[in-house]
């Protein structure tokens, strides 16, 4: 005869081997031993302070996340002054030599600034998504080691 299939193990189900169960992956020693509840906390900007980050010459603290909004801020007006004193002031010129021209540049001339403002905007996204993984890897890593220095000890 066949035996039913057991449940999926839950923390609060030891399978019927008793409370204290030395197999069991979610027993107390398990908890305190600092993996798990209480989870890693990455190096950052928050952690050092903004100086102290940015003068931390084996860059284990990152300030781009940190900063990733006020530098969107300034590529922002960055391009939209370009816009304003580039493309619009060009088009209004141009258009009193070449009418034709002027009124092309003034209904397509925005687009390059779009183009670069989505370009600004990918590239942040790339850099503090670098710097995330970063991060995940190095607590990754952490825990891992905590896992076989608490292998070691069994």
């Amino acid at each position: 005869m066949t035996q039913p299939p057991q449940p999926p193990y839950e923390p609060g189900n030891n399978g019927g081997s008793g409370e204290g169960s030395e197999h069991n992956p979610y027993s107390q020693q398990s908890k305190a031993s600092g993996f798990g509840s209480q989870g890693f906390t990455p190096t950052s900007a928050e952690a050092k302070g903004f100086f102290g980050a940015l003068f931390d010459f084996s860059f284990q603290s990152y300030v781009t996340v940190k900063f990733a909004k006020l530098i969107y801020i300034l590529l922002l007006l960055f391009i939209a002054l370009w816009l304003v004193f580039g493309w619009l002031i060009a088009s209004i010129s141009i258009m009193s030599q070449e009418p034709v021209i002027g009124i092309g540049l003034l209904l397509l001339g925005w687009i390059p600034g779009a183009v670069m403002l989505v370009l600004a905007r990918v590239g942040l996204e790339f850099y503090i998504a670098m710097i995330r993984t970063a991060q995940n890897t190095a607590g990754t890593r952490q825990e891992i080691e905590a896992l076989r220095r608490e292998l070691t000890r069994r």
